[in-house]
């Protein structure tokens, strides 16, 4: 088809002789022959060189499979190998413990066999007057050992009555500590709330506070200090509340026997023990015979 196109074509230019037309159509088609001969020689050639290759890749993942199961056979061989191996090693070991068990033994049984030896030379070594003195005194030695053993026990059993005597002192000490300790904390001058230059402080005893009318009250109180050391007890008044008590009329005058008690006390503490308090700082001196600690 494709030669008679062209011979169509050839149609269309101006007129050439018959046989040059059939010479122009033999030679177009000739060339189409060829080039599918070649074609047909190409894909022969491809299909051939594809089927070689299709047949040494057959040929390989043959091989290849027979490798691997050449391969997992022997790591099956070399699995039991490793198994029996381990059996093996196993064995000897539980076989080398037991001999170190009965080496243990045979020496334990040897060391008695000689202390059983060392005892029948020393009987033969006796006579029967002898044998009757040793025994004699065997049986004195015992009876005295049963005598000290339950004079022991005896004691033991007193210890132990004066053990749980001293222990429930000790208990009963320790909570009268506490309480002592706990009543302490609540009877002395301790630091409560600090805030800028406002500070409280427990005062330690109950105190008697007289109202302007005249009348008196009772309670616990706080003391206020500033931080410039001036302050005043607050206290809780049932009718008006808390408040600041008054300043007495003419101000704050301390008499001379307070500041010389304040004076000998404070530079003994200061000066003398470095600011250390010690117990026999804190013995009161109370000229005031109504006010005692609070409870």
């Amino acid at each position: 088809m494709t030669a008679l196109k062209a011979v169509a074509q050839t149609n269309e230019q101006p007129e050439l002789h018959s046989s040059d037309l059939l010479t122009d159509f033999v030679n177009l088609y000739n060339a189409e022959q060829a080039q599918h001969e070649q074609r047909e020689q190409i894909h022969a050639l491809f299909k051939h060189n594809t089927q070689g290759e299709i047949a040494i890749l057959k040929s390989q993942l043959e091989a290849e499979k027979r490798l691997t199961a050449n391969q997992n056979e022997q790591l099956l061989e070399q699995s039991d190998d490793l198994k029996r191996a381990a059996e093996a090693i196993a064995n000897a070991q539980k076989l080398a413990n037991n001999t170190t068990a009965q080496q243990a033994t045979i020496a334990t049984l040897q060391s008695q066999l000689k202390a059983a030896q060392q005892s029948i030379r020393e009987l033969n070594q006796l006579n029967p007057k002898k044998l009757k003195e040793q025994n004699k005194r065997q049986k004195e030695a015992n009876e005295k050992a049963q005598a000290r053993n339950a004079k022991l026990e005896l004691e033991a059993k007193e210890y132990r009555k004066e053990i749980a005597a001293l222990k429930n002192a000790v208990n009963q000490s320790s909570n009268l500590l506490i309480e002592q300790k706990r009543i302490i904390e609540h009877n002395t001058g301790a630091g409560l709330y600090h805030k800028g230059k406002d500070h409280l402080i427990i005062w330690p005893q109950k105190t008697k506070i007289e109202r302007p009318d005249g009348s008196l009250f009772e309670g616990r109180s706080l003391l206020y200090l500033h931080q410039s050391g001036r302050g005043g007890l607050i206290t809780y008044d049932p009718e008006t509340g808390a408040q600041l008590c008054a300043a007495p009329k003419g101000g704050l005058r301390l008499s001379d026997d307070t500041i010389d008690f304040a004076k000998n006390w404070l530079f003994k503490v200061n000066e003398q023990q470095h600011g250390i308090i010690h117990d026999t700082d804190m013995i009161p001196v109370n000229h005031n015979p109504d006010l005692q600690p609070a409870k």
